[in-house]
């Protein structure tokens, strides 16, 4: 069988934004998942998963049109074949073994690893010579077909990590740059053990808002410059005001994040990670009282640069930057702090940029 890998990804700033087109700042991650494949000779998936060896070996139809419940996780791979098929690509069955080192339901993108993993493997095996971004945007879809209607920053980040930088991906026209990432920072991801459940959440209600809003006020949330902010959305339903608001302070918040970043400023790299946690519990109310007591445990931990929720919310992990020196006692000091107001204990991963998803070649 080959092996072919895709990383997770931790969103740094700008949250809530790319399914508006903005542009937002992830890195890929030394988290992800590897899946070995092989092509059948029939039309079935045939797969199992080390993760969940209690589910079994599961079969599915290639040419099937997911979500299927008792197909699990591998609506993900079915929902990938879709989209390759949709595009004219003659699709084999395969067998298929995957193996994630991403916590399940902790906003570090497990569904589009496991989709841009499926996606690499694909190209190879049809001969489709799909690009990085082509790639990223059949996943988004395959993502959208199974009822999460997410914005193309997951798999974007995924299909086009580079190992020692950041990313700062247009989701309006896919442009990607990047920008180094100090050695002398670490990330330290933070779960809050508080799983979320994206497709169940208020997320697809979060961005029906913003779509409002744009409507109303005919023109993008993300061009609106934060200085004209109050003038521009006074006119906006009060119930929609606040979420408008957060799109336009957050893609503030990340082009003076790429600024401070590039600057060493870690001053203001603290301040626009705090203000943007700020934003998102408070404007566009997707922390919870698990994730809010993890960042301001964190927000009072030793070694802290900055902190912050990351990735859609309702649960799932922080993104804290913290002085190398420091991380044990800073890990240390917000597991007390946290387990003492939420009775939960956390876990902590720290991680590295890491490359795009690929075909691992011995």
């Amino acid at each position: 069988m080959r092996q072919f890998h895709a990383p997770g990804r931790v969103n740094l700033i700008g949250d809530h934004i790319d399914y508006m087109g903005g542009t937002v700042l992830p890195m890929a991650i030394d988290r992800g998942t590897d899946l070995w494949a092989r092509p059948r000779s029939d039309r079935l998936i045939v797969a199992e998963s080390d993760n969940f060896p209690e589910a079994g070996r599961i079969v599915a139809e290639v040419d099937a049109d997911p979500p299927r419940p008792e197909w699990d996780w591998v609506n993900y791979l079915v929902a990938v074949a879709s989209v390759f098929r949709r595009r004219g690509f003659e699709v084999p069955g395969v067998d298929v073994r995957v193996r994630g080192s991403i916590p399940n339901g902790a906003g570090l993108s497990s569904s589009a690893s496991i989709e841009l993993a499926m996606a690499v493997a694909l190209n190879a095996f049809t001969g489709a010579v799909v690009t990085a971004a082509e790639m990223a945007l059949e996943c988004q879809r395959a993502e959208n077909s199974l009822g999460v209607a997410c914005g193309i920053m997951d798999q974007m980040s995924i299909a086009c990590g580079r190992q020692g930088q950041a990313l700062v991906i247009d989701c309006q026209t896919l442009q990607v740059r990047t920008v180094a990432f100090p050695d002398d920072l670490a990330v330290v991801v933070a779960n809050t053990n508080h799983r979320r459940e994206l497709s169940d959440s208020a997320y697809n209600q979060r961005r029906e808002a913003c779509e409002q809003a744009e409507q109303l006020l005919g023109r993008r949330l993300v061009d609106i410059d934060k200085d004209e902010s109050t003038d521009a959305l006074s006119s906006l339903p009060a119930s929609l005001r606040p979420r408008a608001r957060h799109v336009v302070t957050e893609q503030a918040r990340v082009i003076a994040f790429e600024r401070a970043l590039a600057g060493g400023d870690r001053d203001a790299l603290g301040a626009l990670m705090r203000a943007s946690h700020e934003s998102l519990r408070d404007d566009f109310e997707v922390t919870g009282p698990a994730l809010d007591a993890m960042v301001e445990a964190a927000w009072a931990a030793p070694g802290v640069v900055g902190a912050r929720m990351t990735g859609a919310g309702f649960g799932g992990c922080t993104v804290n930057l913290v002085e190398p020196d420091s991380v044990d006692e800073f890990e240390a000091s917000v597991k007390a702090r946290y387990a003492a107001v939420t009775g939960l204990t956390p876990d902590f991963y720290g991680v590295r940029s890491a490359d795009g998803a690929h075909e691992v070649v011995a």
